[in-house]
């Protein structure tokens, strides 16, 4: 075999594993799409804090037809980021995330209900791919 068929084979074998995957092909809908931000706060109590006068606490709905698994992710000003993760959101339902001294943003991650297919990122990844 020489070598430029040898590297074909080797690159075309690095799109045909059967990994899980987190983006979607082209043909696949982007269910990260549902998830819509319709209220965020600054100081609003929250429990889960020490103190919460800092605190940031979003709120996000699943606009989309279907249920979804999402995880949200939202950044405390040491640049580390707070997950959470929700199963079958049901189309409508709304969720709630916070942190406790925040910086104002986040990030959220959509996928049909019990698509094991599509893998979230671990907060470790999001840690280091999102830290400013």
């Amino acid at each position: 075999m020489n070598l430029a068929v040898t590297i074909l084979i080797a690159f075309a074998s690095l799109f045909s594993s059967t990994e899980p995957t987190t983006m979607p092909t082209p043909d696949q809908k982007s269910y990260t799409d549902c998830v819509v931000k319709y209220r965020s706060n600054w100081g609003e109590d929250c429990s889960q804090c020490a103190a919460w006068n800092d605190s940031y606490v979003v709120y996000l709905k699943n606009t989309c037809t279907e249920s979804i698994d999402v995880m949200i992710c939202v950044q405390e000003s040491n640049k580390t980021w707070k997950m959470f993760n929700h199963k079958s959101m049901a189309p409508n339902d709304s969720l709630r995330a916070y942190a406790c001294v925040g910086t104002g943003k986040y990030l959220a991650w959509g996928r049909r209900a019990g698509d094991e297919s599509v893998v979230f990122p671990s907060i470790e990844q999001v840690n280091k791919d999102y830290a400013e």
